[in-house]
């Protein structure tokens, strides 16, 4: 009897990861495997924040006619 092709792989694989990458890897799969009742799913969501919100705030009504113009403004390329 053979194994499932994704568990051999998956062997596979961690024998080709670097000590740091197997480090990540593990701290991955604890998480994967914790038990969800201890868990707090707030204090463990990661905080994103949109860094391009506000990138065409000129204060004027015209941005999507001068959408290119004001990227490039903030990117300090030419038209």
């Amino acid at each position: 009897m053979s194994a499932d092709p994704a568990y051999e792989e998956l062997h596979h694989l961690v024998d080709r990861l670097s000590p740091g990458q197997a480090s990540r890897v593990l701290r991955l799969v604890q998480d994967e495997l914790a038990d969800p009742a201890t868990e707090d799913p707030v204090a463990e969501s990661p905080q994103r924040h949109l860094t391009i919100a506000g990138i065409g705030a000129s204060g004027e009504s015209d941005i999507s006619e001068r959408i290119e113009e004001i990227t490039a403004e903030r990117f300090n390329r030419s038209v």
